[in-house]
């Protein structure tokens, strides 16, 4: 399995993670823009930065960071630690 497809499961490990939790989530597969994931729920929206393992690369969180804060929205970072998923907002 190539490391696109990989990191494309777990992509949708997060939504599916995140559906079950009553968010609606959009993946933007492909474009390279600072979230993995969008996600909204009651007026509530949710940018996600998935990676396999917990080594994101420092600009693309700090990218993430203040694009949250410019748009007033929450921010997180998931991964997988012995292949339970992590998800922590910033």
């Amino acid at each position: 399995m190539s490391a696109y497809s990989k990191g494309a499961n777990f992509e949708r490990r997060v939504r599916k993670h995140l559906e079950q939790q009553g968010w609606v989530v959009f993946r933007s597969a492909g474009s390279h823009s600072p979230a993995d994931l969008i996600a909204l729920k009651s007026g509530e929206v949710l940018l996600v930065q998935c990676q396999l393992d917990s080594t994101f690369l420092k600009t693309k969180v700090e990218t993430l960071r203040i694009l949250g804060a410019e748009l007033n929205v929450a921010v997180a970072l998931a991964w997988r630690q012995d292949s339970k998923l992590v998800l922590k907002a910033l």
